[in-house]
């Protein structure tokens, strides 16, 4: 995909959040220079297995971006960065707030010879503030952002999560400001200082809880959404111990499972019915636990219920979900060994 040929970002960033967010945009077509100090080396490069040198999570991150190693605390090597820079579109960077500045590569520094530069700077909790020069990682700014709030277990204890939501949310947040940026300059000729925090790019995953709140509602009874306030939103554990997702929000789609499932008796005409404090859940987890969940999904397959295989890690690459889409596309290292990175998550035509 070529949406961004002839776009050039100098890439500055460490770990994943900035990684993934360079990595899509290569996967774009953008060219991405990715710069490491040898004082300051991406610590992914060192994290988990190795192939070719390097760990799989860092050849996935990296492996369509240009790579090069430049002191740039050194006068010589700051030039050749200075000269990338020059002729770049974007620039991404993911170091505490003063620390390009110290090398003599902020933004003020940088936009004297390049004036249309998008200069991207990416935080935990953004530059000039009272939090700006704390130290985190994903698990805190979820915790500033009210997320953690959101996850827990039944005895309100809570969960951290097994992925990285801030970090890959953050991602997003940053590609999306970059390439909006981009486009103004485009426009009107002159870049612009982009401040993106990780904890910042949370907020929007408050919405609904949020509303909720502000309209003085408990969001812990009311969130239909949450998987334990109504019966037609939640996990079902099936026979063989996996599980299925029902989504059936909508009452039309709840009667059409009731109907497939051949459970008449379960259909409501209001969706305040299906709260757990009036809906017997337990027979409805009974009944899932009938079967095992691969003969729930063909048989609820195309009766529109809005049910889903909650698929395990392992399970994704010889899904037929997958499998059909095409997620998981192969790339070689430089040195030639073949591993699997997960493709651009959508699709563009031009005709």
């Amino acid at each position: 995909m070529k949406l961004l040929d002839g776009i050039t970002i100098i890439d500055f960033t460490r770990l994943l959040p900035g990684p993934v967010a360079t990595h899509l945009l290569a996967q774009m077509g953008a060219k991405v220079i990715k710069i490491e100090s040898p004082k300051r080396m991406d610590y992914v490069r060192m994290s988990g297995m190795q192939v070719d040198g390097a760990s799989i999570l860092f050849h996935q991150l990296n492996h369509n971006k240009v790579l090069k190693t430049i002191d740039y605390n050194k006068e010589e090597g700051r030039r050749e960065v200075l000269e990338l820079i020059q002729n770049a579109d974007a620039l991404i960077e993911q170091f505490r707030p003063g620390a390009m500045a110290a090398w003599g590569l902020g933004y003020k520094d940088v936009k004297k010879i390049n004036p249309k530069l998008v200069y991207v700077s990416l935080t935990g909790y953004g530059q000039n503030n009272d939090y700006s020069n704390e130290a985190g990682h994903d698990f805190n700014y979820l915790a500033y952002a009210g997320i953690m709030s959101l996850l827990k277990d039944e005895n309100g204890k809570p969960i951290v999560p097994e992925t990285q939501f801030a970090d890959i949310g953050g991602a997003y947040m940053a590609l999306i400001a970059m390439q909006a940026a981009l486009l103004a300059a485009a426009r009107t000729g002159k870049g612009r200082f982009i401040d993106v925090s990780l904890t910042d790019a949370m907020t929007p995953f408050l919405t609904i809880p949020f509303a909720l709140d502000q309209g003085g509602l408990d969001y812990r009874k009311f969130n239909i959404l949450n998987g334990k306030t109504t019966v037609n939103y939640t996990a079902y554990e099936c026979a063989d111990g996996k599980c299925l997702s029902v989504a059936a929000m909508e009452i039309k789609f709840w009667n059409n499972l009731c109907a497939a499932l051949g459970k008449l008796e379960w259909q409501r005409n209001n969706p305040m019915e299906l709260f757990t404090t009036v809906f017997p859940k337990k027979e409805v987890e009974d009944f899932f636990k009938t079967k095992p969940r691969d003969e729930w999904v063909t048989i609820l397959k195309g009766k529109d219920v809005c049910v889903a295989p909650i698929l395990e890690l392992e399970e994704l690459e010889d899904s037929h979900y997958h499998k059909n889409k095409g997620t998981f596309e192969p790339f070689k290292t430089p040195e030639g060994s073949v591993l699997k990175s997960i493709q651009l998550p959508f699709k563009s035509k031009n005709n």
